[in-house]
């Protein structure tokens, strides 16, 4: 039996710290109101939130309950830590059984429970995978309580590593979620003490707080890591360091390091990886360390297992182009090779990870049209240098015109000004052909103009007709 099984947690007591959720699941159970409402259990994978479903639907179909906890002896405690299930608890995958078909055998099996006056809890494991339809299905007998009861119909346990997607009417209808926090490298590291010195294995302390560490504290990650190492032997830094491919490190910086400065050792670098980790597991590596690196620069918090040094070193170098390089492997494809992987490599030799900087959309209004977007960065903003090319305030749309089409007209310093500083150097070159040709009459309008300088076309297109025709325009 593999550690993480024959460790896990048979009671609250055995929880790792979620103290003020397991305070709260246990008044559920004192005060007789557990079957008023569903449960959602959330947070990382690994964390035992199907765990602490187990032990809530032990204790709720207990039939003597010790302050909220399972007593362990009735037929149906001894049926869940014997078996894992009973009549009176299905746990689902909702991985594999996610359609409206499947929840609607779960629909069909209330009515007979209801009937012979037995409760029965359904245990949802990564419930986030319900289809839709099946989530709509368990709406009504989620809502319905029993006839002369409070207590609902169906009483679901929920457990998934992303809440967000399930539905809200589903949410309503539970306790307000209970996220399982996760606990530090130290706390983890004494129950790896605890579980080494139980299993004989012989372990250094220091290690196994390391091994919580590098499994961001993942205790079912952590339980699978020290029972991977002690294959090898004991518990030492050789062995953690072999099994989890902490030598690949350095590797991982040298590669960083080279990018921009040295291709061919970038690619020697990646190589030399490759041959021990796959090409989805380097993206992960090599974004994961790209922020690392930006994060020393800023004092955050190192991890022991990389070196601060060197990341300092290599964020120091690298700086805000590190930011690119995450966002370049963070974007990997859905099955990257590792041709992919060089190809992103020089990609990145060649033309650089600096992040694009934030653009400024500045709009002109008139006549329906507007001038194209245009990027503006500190270097590319017009410095005024006297007061007619000074950036005006934007202008207020004009009245809509209809018939006439406009004639020649000028631009004036002032709209000059304006138009240069919402359209830069390359649109005024365009802003003064498009005038040049209403000069000629060969176009009737643009979204170029400046509502100012459109006016005055217009004013005089009005008067010319006036002149001609001896009256006034319809």
């Amino acid at each position: 039996m593999s550690l993480d099984i024959k460790y896990r947690p048979r009671g609250y007591n055995d929880v790792l710290g979620q103290a003020s959720t397991i305070t709260i699941l246990r008044e559920y159970v004192n005060s007789g109101k557990g079957f008023r409402q569903s449960y959602l259990f959330c947070g990382a994978h690994g964390g035992g939130k199907t765990t602490l479903g187990r032990i809530l639907a032990r204790s709720l179909l207990c039939e003597a309950p010790n302050n909220g906890d399972p007593c362990d002896e009735c037929i149906s405690c001894k049926s869940l830590l014997d078996n894992g299930t009973s009549a009176d608890f299905v746990e689902v995958d909702a991985a594999t059984n996610s359609g409206k078909a499947d929840v609607q055998k779960i629909v069909d099996e209330i009515a007979y429970s209801t009937f012979s006056g037995k409760r029965r809890i359904y245990l949802f494991d990564e419930s986030h995978q319900l289809s839709k339809d099946a989530l709509d299905a368990l709406i009504k007998p989620l809502e319905d309580c029993l006839p002369g009861s409070e207590d609902k119909r169906l009483t679901c346990i929920f457990c998934t590593t992303e809440p967000e997607k399930m539905r809200a009417t589903i949410l309503s209808r539970c306790a307000p979620a209970f996220v399982i926090q996760p606990q530090t490298p130290d706390t983890i590291g004494e129950r790896l003490a605890y579980i080494c010195e139980q299993e004989g294995m012989e372990a250094d302390k220091e290690l196994l707080t390391l091994i919580a560490e590098i499994t961001e504290c993942h205790i079912r990650d952590a339980l699978k890591a020290v029972e991977g190492v002690s294959m090898l032997g004991a518990i030492n830094e050789a062995n953690v360091a072999s099994y989890l491919h902490l030598d690949l490190n350095a590797a991982y910086l040298d590669l960083l390091d080279a990018i921009g400065v040295d291709l061919p050792a970038a690619f020697a670098a990646a190589k030399e990886i490759m041959k021990r980790a796959s090409p989805l597991i380097c993206y992960e590596k090599l974004a994961k360390v790209s922020m690392l690196a930006f994060g020393a620069t800023l004092g955050e918090s190192v991890p022991a297992y990389w070196g601060k040094e060197r990341l300092i070193a290599l964020g120091t170098t690298k700086q805000q182009r590190l930011l690119g390089y995450a966002a370049r492997f963070a974007s990997r494809p859905g099955r990257p090779s590792s041709s992919m992987l060089m190809m992103d490599i020089a990609h990145l030799h060649h033309v650089g990870g600096s992040v694009q900087q934030p653009t400024a959309v500045l709009q002109v209004q008139g006549m329906g049209g507007s001038a194209p977007a245009m990027p503006v960065t500190a270097q590319a903003q017009p410095t005024p240098q006297s007061p007619a090319q000074a950036t005006p305030a934007p202008r207020a749309k004009p009245e809509p015109v209809r018939d006439e089409a406009p004639s020649s007209g000028t631009v004036s310093p002032q709209d000059e000004a304006w138009v240069n500083a919402a359209n830069g150097k390359a649109a005024r070159r365009q802003q003064d052909a498009i005038v040049g040709k209403h000069q000629r009459k060969e176009t009737k309008s643009s979204a170029f103009l400046s509502p100012t300088t459109f006016g005055q076309i217009l004013g005089s297109a009005l008067a010319d007709g006036v002149s001609r025709s001896g009256r006034p325009p319809r």
